[in-house]
């Protein structure tokens, strides 16, 4: 549906619950009518019943109108029920398409959002809005709407009681004043109970997700105990909030409950006195002259048939304070889910953009450019040119920048001077598909998806035949890896790939990289887990790969990059050398120190 809540209303979700809910009209349409329908033959069965025990108090009932008005009553039963299947099947169904397409937007609204959002949001809070706060939703849509229907009956059954005796219905409704008090503090303390709770979740939720991601270090360091007793102490919290709310909506329903008993107790109290004493009560009569009153006795049918009214208009009542609930939480939690869903990404498709960019050669150039974020500089003054087809190469120590250029080429982040510009177009007017479209990234965190090796291998090209999976597989040195597993592409591997090794999740990444086949190859220190003879026989084998196409290296390693057209060093943001592997020796700066040092250290580690 890809339906966007302006931030407007972030405060006001009935709204957006109203326009999300707008496509499925018609079943709510004819839920309700049906839900009218079935109160109207509902209240049907009270008149009945009354009929039935006048004329069972008068002795003039005999068998066969016995079995006639036990048979009426029967097939109002059945024709409610039938009814009440339909309003159900309406409306519960639609609630449940709403909650698919709620489902789907927030994930999508999530999935769009800038890298910015995922740094400052725990991962934790966002599964628990798309978990708890999603069903609380659904359920006000579907049972509160359900229950919301069931209140239709109400002034239905208020009329007929009306007609019975004006009075015994004043006695009824007395105690309405002090219900609607009760339940205006109910659902005041439920909202801003309901808020905590939610938000206490989405602690627990994200504490469960960073152990379960980090299990391997919390084991590593021994330190489960006290990961288990924070678990423990952020559990109770939810725990004594969830008490605390349930408590109250647990109250409400007794409470509403009591105020029927003694409501039926004055209804038998007053109208079996009615009916003892032989009381009159006025009446609407229909006559060919029109509408006009009569006074008639007030028999036991009467009472009968009030009481049974009585029964119909109790469960209503007793439902509200459960339907106010409903209401409450899912306010809150469709308000909580519409904050994310109103983020406006910082990075995004603007009215600036070209879409008439279906396709990207792969040129290059990086023009003055700066970046800063988190209160820090990243890059500054940074300029360069690739020319499509050709292959630079960044190093420098860790923290010199080296990534944020990757993050500025993929507009994870966009630069805060100067332009980034793909064939000579600034890159924020390329659409955003077509720019990542067209850059295959082998970022420093490999990461793998709960899969089969083929799903993560080709994960950027699904369509991708046997003949291209098995030549990255080549080119990356892991066909003796998938041969080593007896369901070879078909192994399913474990969370984020644990059943590989570093070297191996890195190999894979690279593969999936050439399976992609895009016009910018991007390498961010991509081989750091890769002893030095694999890398070679990687790197030679990536040779005929980068020369179709655009490629960055990244790496801290001289032996990476040395066939690179253009090398760049970085220090602190800043490009302080460039040139090609052996101008920078001959020039005797820091790339030849640090090509000399590793020289040593390779030296040292062979001899050893």
């Amino acid at each position: 549906m890809n339906f966007v809540v302006p931030p407007a209303r972030i405060g006001r979700p009935f709204i957006t619950l109203l326009r999300y809910n707008r496509r499925f009209w018609k079943a709510y349409a004819f839920g309700l009518a049906l839900a009218t329908f079935f109160s109207l033959v509902n209240l049907a069965m009270p008149m009945v019943l009354g009929h039935m025990v006048d004329l069972f108090n008068s002795r003039a009932l005999n068998r066969p109108m016995l079995t006639a008005y036990c048979g009426a009553l029967i097939g109002l039963g059945v024709i409610t029920g039938i009814a009440r299947y339909f309003e159900r099947t309406l409306i519960i169904g639609a609630s449940r398409r709403f909650e698919f397409d709620l489902r789907n937007d927030y994930f999508l609204a999530v999935q769009s959002q800038s890298r910015e959002f995922f740094t400052r949001t725990p991962t934790g809070e966002i599964l628990a809005r798309a978990s708890n706060d999603i069903a609380y939703v659904r359920e006000l849509i579907g049972p509160g709407m359900m229950g919301t229907v069931d209140m239709l009956r109400l002034p239905f059954t208020l009329a007929v009681m009306v007609y019975y005796s004006a009075h015994l219905t004043l006695v009824a409704c007395m105690p309405l004043p002090l219900v609607s008090i009760l339940v205006y503090l109910f659902i005041s303390y439920i909202n801003k109970q309901s808020q905590k709770v939610q938000d206490q979740f989405g602690v627990v939720t994200t504490r469960v997700q960073e152990n379960l991601a980090g299990a391997r270090v919390v084991q590593a360091y021994g330190i489960g105990d006290v990961e288990t007793a924070a678990f423990a102490k952020e559990s109770e919290i939810y725990m004594r909030e969830g008490v605390k709310l349930s408590v109250v909506m647990s109250f409400a329903w007794p409470v509403i409950g009591m105020m029927v008993g003694a409501v039926m107790l004055l209804v038998v109290w007053r109208g079996g006195d009615m009916v003892l004493n032989g009381e009159y009560i006025t009446r609407l009569k229909w006559t060919a002259d029109g509408i006009g009153f009569t006074s008639v006795k007030f028999t036991l049918g009467d009472f009968t048939a009030f009481l049974a009214c009585l029964l119909l208009l109790a469960w209503p009542l007793a439902e509200f304070g459960w339907v106010m609930t409903l209401y409450q939480r899912g306010a809150v939690s469709m308000k909580r889910i519409a904050e994310y869903m109103a983020h406006i990404p910082d990075i995004r498709d603007t009215e600036k953009t070209d879409f008439s960019i279906a396709n990207v050669k792969g040129s290059i150039e990086f023009v003055d450019v700066s970046l800063r974020y988190d209160g820090r500089t990243a890059l500054k003054n940074v300029s360069f040119k690739v020319e499509a087809g050709e292959t630079i190469a960044i190093v420098g120590a860790t923290g010199s920048g080296k990534t944020s250029i990757v993050s500025l080429l993929t507009r994870e982040y966009d630069p805060s001077e100067g332009t980034v510009q793909i064939d000579g177009t600034d890159a924020r007017t390329i659409p955003l598909q077509t720019l990542r479209g067209s850059i295959a990234y082998v970022p420093q965190d490999t990461f793998l998806f709960s899969d089969t090796i083929r799903a993560n291998l080709t994960f950027g090209r699904p369509d991708a035949d046997q003949a291209e999976t098995d030549h990255a597989a080549d080119v990356a040195q892991l066909t003796e890896t998938i041969d080593s597993f007896p369901e070879r592409y078909e192994t399913l591997l474990g969370e984020r790939g644990v059943n590989l090794s570093g070297g191996q999740k890195q190999r894979l990444a690279i593969a999936r990289a050439v399976v992609l086949d895009a016009p910018i190859l991007v390498l961010d220190d991509a081989l750091s887990s890769v002893d030095t003879h694999t890398e070679e026989l990687i790197l030679q084998r990536l040779k005929s790969v980068m020369a179709q196409r655009t490629s960055i290296i990244i790496s801290h390693r001289v032996s990476t990059v040395r066939h690179a057209d253009q090398i760049l060093l970085l220090e602190n943001g800043e490009i302080v050398e460039r040139g090609t592997h052996d101008e920078l020796i001959a020039r005797g700066g820091h790339y030849a120190e640090m090509h000399e040092r590793q020289l040593l250290e390779e030296e040292l580690e062979t001899t050893a």
